[in-house]
């Protein structure tokens, strides 16, 4: 019953998505830039991964993740953020009509500033961190097609998450918040 409500809410912001298309200008698209991926320092001692997820006004949400470290002061040093988007203002409009269209791996200002209204973060160990940089890296260069219901910005949590051996939703045409809270679920034994 939840995955028929997940598709149900999906096929409605859909459908409101597509009532407010109009110009490139319209649909409140935030222009993208490439994944910040950065080193991990060298007083490292323990590493984390976080998959989040926010709301749009008028969208349906993003999720991405972060990854990080804590070094031996304790202090807390995010090294990587990356989500799956459109590439384009021109690929973001026609995405919601549900066309294939340019895609990147890739940061908006809102996933730098944002608070997100669902989050996981686990503690990793360095080899599984750097297996998670590796599996970003990888998407980066591999993943060019954005499709709104089959290779969107849950698909790439869901490959990253997978590549940390964790549990992915099988779904991944859902709001996104929905799509985090149900990978927590999958994962709260961790």
């Amino acid at each position: 019953m939840t995955r028929f409500y997940a598709k149900f809410g999906l096929t409605i912001g859909l459908m409101a998505a597509l009532h407010g298309t109009g110009h490139a200008g319209d649909s409140g698209y935030e222009p993208t830039h490439p994944a910040r991926i950065a080193a991990a320092p060298a007083d490292a001692r323990s590493f984390f991964v976080e998959f989040r997820a926010r709301s749009e006004v008028g969208g349906f949400g993003h999720s991405y993740l972060l990854l990080g470290s804590v070094g031996s002061s304790g202090v807390t040093r995010v090294t990587a953020i990356a989500g799956f988007m459109p590439k384009g203002p021109d690929d973001d409009r026609w995405s919601r009509l549900g066309l294939p269209v340019n895609g990147i791996v890739g940061v908006t200002r809102s996933d730098l500033i944002g608070q997100p209204v669902a989050r996981i973060r686990l503690t990793v160990n360095e080899a599984t961190y750097h297996r998670l940089v590796a599996q970003v890296q990888s998407l980066r260069r591999t993943w060019g097609t954005y499709e709104v219901l089959l290779r969107n910005c849950n698909n790439f949590v869901g490959e990253v998450a997978g590549a940390g051996g964790l549990r992915a939703p099988l779904l991944s045409a859902q709001f996104p918040v929905m799509y985090i809270e149900e990978l927590r679920r999958l994962n709260a034994s961790r």
